[in-house]
Formats: C-alpha cells, structure tokens, sequence
C-alpha cells in the first residue's frame, strides 16, 4: 500500500493574519482564559501525525480534552490506541469511543500493535467506552451546549453521521476545526492543488462537513504538508524521555519510516493559537471527486493558507518536551516490552 501522504520539498510560507472576529482565538496579552473544551476525532494509527497531534494537545494547557473517538479501519484497535496513550501519559480519565462500521479503509497493521503492547503491569489502561463515536459525541456535546470545538484530524466519517442523525447538535458546537482539503498548495509543496487524503477517503462525509453551516477553521495542505520532523528535532523531542514523548516514539518506530510530516498538530495549534499562520476567510466547498474549491458567497471557512514552518516546528518540539503532568508508574530499568512476538519499543535504542 502507498504511504498516505507525500513527503515533499518544504514551501515557504509567510504573512500577516486576516481577522474572522467570531471564530478567532488568536492569544492576546490580557487575563487568562478558560481552557478550550475539546472533542478529538481521529484516525491514528495510519499516519503518525496523530500521535504527535495528540502529544501536543495533552502538553497545551489551553486545551480540555474531554473525549477522543476513532475513525478508519479497525476503530477499537485505533481506540485502544489512544487508550493507552492516555494512560501512560497519565490522562486515563479521558473517555475513548469507537466508531461504528462501516468506515473507510486505512492502514492500521504496523502502530496498531501499540494497541497490544504487554507494558507496565502496574500501568492500568482503560477500555473504550461502550458508546459509539457518535452516541459518545452526542451525548458529550450536549452537556455544555455552544462552547465545544470539535478537532476533526481523519476522514469526516463520524461527524458526518453525527450531524445527519442528531442535527440538533449543529447549535451545540462553537466549531469544527480540519486537517482537510487542499486549496492552492498540493503534497509537492506547491500549485496545483491535490485531493487531500481525509477528503478522499470519506468525499460525502466531508461535503456534508464544509456545507453543514457550522464555522469552520481549517488546516489544509497550504500550510502542513511542508512540515517535515528532521532528524536534529527528533533527537531533541525523543531524547527528553518523558512519559509523553515516548508514546510518540513508540508510534514513531512502528510507523517506520524516516521523516513525518505534521500535519495534524497544526489543526491542533489553530485550536488556540494562530500566530504561526497566514488565514484567510473564505467559502469553500467540495466537488464529486475530492477537490476543495474555493466558491463565492459568504465565507463558512477561516483558513491556513501557509505557515512559519521552521517558528512553527521550533515551538512544538518545546512545548511538548516540557510537558510532565501526572506522570504514571516508573518502568523497571532497561525492561523490554513484547508486541506479538517482537521485542521493541526499548528505550536505549538510537534516533532516527
């Protein structure tokens, strides 16, 4: 199977922001604001991206997460992903849903045996509630009706469904960010656009997203597909050993790859953060075969249109090695963890 996303030349990207009043959270200098109630769906597991998407929303205190649901191939697997992710990272109070079938094929083999990790045995990692993605959705976004913003980082499957069987929940939500759609920049890093992964995986379900009437904020090819995780950041990030940073590193090696492209984090940082990102507000919707289009009538989208990759990289390499909350039970030293046979995940292994 070919990799999910191209890794390509880096584009540069620079600019000033354009103001959306309603739905920006761009940070100013003033009193210090309630943590942002957050609802993350995604499809990790596939590419890496969402492990390090999901590092950095537990090491950003301007973020609650309140409840993460899967998307793709094998959604318990994905779930108990993220289960244990959690645990390790010491957040096992975070409620995990799965999504129910059927959903669009990805790719799930390879990080999918972190699901099964014989790790601590005094490390206690949750299941997946009983829920389904949606039911779980449903139910969550109803107890704090218009603050919620919903982190959508795979194909739109689950929001799709959760906006066609309760469209009373459309009111309930403050917005929907993406890591989707392609408008000027393709994988190359340059024009012409490209049919971007989560579009194409789900084209109805995101069709029904963009014109859903919900604000939008999105982070499209434009301004991720040039960030490119090097092989000094990587040092840096994995070397700082923290419960946190090696659950990616753990991904990280499954994966397999050299270079991961961050994708993800940057719909992640747009959260609550902008300043790294040139947005525009516009109208876009997409076509029968995959492609964003940028359409007249009034704007539905605030959206990343490039980025300061190197500004952008620098500080999420800091932010998420810092992080060091509620760490869980010390591992015996040099202890070696089996995945289905294989002996992996050590920690004295070297960096790639």
């Amino acid at each position: 199977m070919k990799p999910r996303r191209l890794f390509l030349k880096q584009a540069a990207a620079s600019g000033a922001t354009l103001f959306f009043p309603s739905l920006s959270l761009a940070e100013a200098p003033k009193a210090k604001k309630k943590p942002i109630p957050l609802l993350l769906d995604t499809d990790i597991g596939t590419d890496v991206d969402d492990a390090f998407a999901l590092a950095l929303i537990l090491a950003s205190p301007e973020l609650d997460l309140c409840g993460v649901t899967t998307v793709g191939t094998d959604p318990r697997t994905r779930a108990l992903i993220v289960c244990r992710f959690l645990a390790a990272a010491g957040r096992s109070d975070i409620p995990v849903a799965a999504g129910a079938p059927p959903q669009p094929t990805e790719e799930i083999k390879k990080q999918g045996r972190y699901a099964h990790f014989a790790g601590d045995p005094r490390l206690r990692t949750p299941q997946p509630v009983k829920e389904t993605a949606v039911e779980f959705l449903y139910q969550q976004l109803k107890t704090r009706q218009g603050e919620w913003t919903l982190l959508a980082l795979g194909p739109l499957t689950n929001v799709a469904r959760l906006l066609h069987e309760h469209p009373d929940c459309k009111a309930w939500l403050r917005r929907i960010v993406l890591m989707a759609g392609s408008v000027r920049i393709g994988y190359k890093g340059k024009a012409p656009p490209d049919i971007e992964w989560n579009v194409r995986c789900d084209i109805p379900a995101a069709q029904a997203v963009v014109t859903s009437g919900i604000p939008l904020v999105v982070a499209p090819l434009d301004a991720t597909t040039m960030l490119k995780l090097g092989q000094i950041q990587r040092r840096q990030l994995f070397q700082a050993k923290t419960p946190l940073t090696e659950q990616v590193r753990m991904l990280y090696e499954l994966w397999g790859e050299d270079t991961p492209t961050l994708y993800d984090p940057v719909a992640v940082t747009l959260c609550f953060r902008e300043q790294f990102c040139t947005m525009e507000t516009m109208r876009l919707e997409v076509d029968a075969k995959g492609w964003t289009r940028v359409v007249q009538g009034p704007a539905n989208a605030r959206v990343a249109t490039a980025i300061r990759g190197e500004d952008f990289l620098k500080w999420y390499v800091e932010r998420v090695t810092s992080f060091r909350e509620k760490p869980p039970p010390k591992e015996p030293s040099k202890r070696r963890g089996k995945c289905h046979g294989e002996i992996f995940l050590s920690t004295d292994r070297p960096y790639r």
